[in-house]
C-alpha cells in the first residue's frame, strides 16, 4: 500500500456546488481504482484563492493512474508532493474520498499549515518539504 499528500491552488474559487460535484466523481472513480483517502479545501478570502491538499492512498498501479490523472487536471496549479511512502495499511479504509471544508481556525494547530492558502505558505512550501501533513490530514479522519 501507498500513499501520496500534495496541495494545489484551485484557478479559481471553489463554489460549494461544484466542490459537491467534484466529490461524487472523485468517489466513484476512487471505489473503481480502490483508492481511499481525505480532501481538505480551504478558501482563502484575503487572496480570493482556493486551495486543495489531498491525501491518496492504494495499490501503486492504481495510485499511479489516479495521480496521473490529478496531476494533469486543469482545474488546478501550483502542484506540490509533500510526502510519497509505502505503509502497512490503509490510513482512510472508510473514504473513499474524505471531505473537509476548512478555515484557518481548524488549522491553527499545525505548524505549517495554520497558514495554507497564503502567499506565505506558498512560498515557504515551494522551497521545502513542510513535516506534518499527514498528521493534519488523520486528524479529520473519523471511521464511523
Amino acid at each position: 500500500m501507498n500513499y501520496l499528500i500534495y496541495v494545489s491552488q484551485a484557478k479559481k474559487p471553489v463554489a460549494e456546488a461544484a466542490l459537491a460535484e467534484l466529490l461524487n466523481y472523485s468517489r466513484q472513480r476512487n471505489e473503481e481504482a480502490g483508492i481511499t483517502g481525505l480532501l481538505i479545501y480551504r478558501y482563502v478570502p484575503e487572496a480570493d484563492r482556493g486551495n486543495f491538499m489531498q491525501i491518496l492512498e492504494g495499490d501503486p498501479a492504481s495510485l499511479s493512474a489516479v495521480w496521473d490523472r490529478i496531476s494533469q487536471d486543469s482545474r488546478h496549479h501550483s502542484i506540490v508532493v509533500l510526502e510519497e511512502a509505502e505503509t502497512a495499511g490503509r490510513m482512510f479504509a472508510t473514504w473513499t474520498m474524505g471531505f473537509q471544508n476548512v478555515s484557518a481556525e481548524d488549522l491553527a494547530d499545525y505548524e505549517g499549515y495554520s497558514d495554507l492558502g497564503s502567499d506565505a505558505f506558498w512560498s515557504r512550501i515551494k522551497k521545502q518539504t513542510t513535516a506534518g501533513a499527514l498528521g493534519l490530514l488523520q486528524s479529520f479522519y473519523d471511521p464511523s
